[in-house]
């Protein structure tokens, strides 16, 4: 019995550093850099996010990843068409994890 709580602690701890948002987008940014792509997200409110200081009320994508391009494209697709995406932020940063169309 002892385990399944560890297991349930362990699944509980991990999902707490990410988790789902749905919404519109209610912006889409470029950085001065040309590599950092900003997002807003109708809904979401916090002002701590780390992965962008300049904009610490928004979510950003992870240039370094191999999905990188896609990701863009999904972006700026639902921004321009005007529906929603749910993204899947890592908590601590707002870097985004994962997305879809839903």
């Amino acid at each position: 019995m002892k385990y399944v709580f560890t297991v349930l602690a362990i699944l509980l701890s991990a999902t707490s550093m990410a988790d789902w948002h749905q919404g519109k987008l209610t912006i889409f940014a470029i950085g001065y850099d040309g590599k950092t792509v900003s997002v807003g997200q109708a809904g979401f409110s916090r002002s701590d996010c780390t992965c962008y200081p300049t904009w610490p009320n928004r979510f950003c994508l992870d240039p370094n990843r191999d999905t990188f391009d896609q990701e863009y494209a999904l972006l700026l697709s639902a921004k321009a068409r005007d529906v929603s995406v749910a993204i899947h932020i890592d908590e601590t940063t707002c870097r985004i994890v994962a997305m879809y169309e839903p």
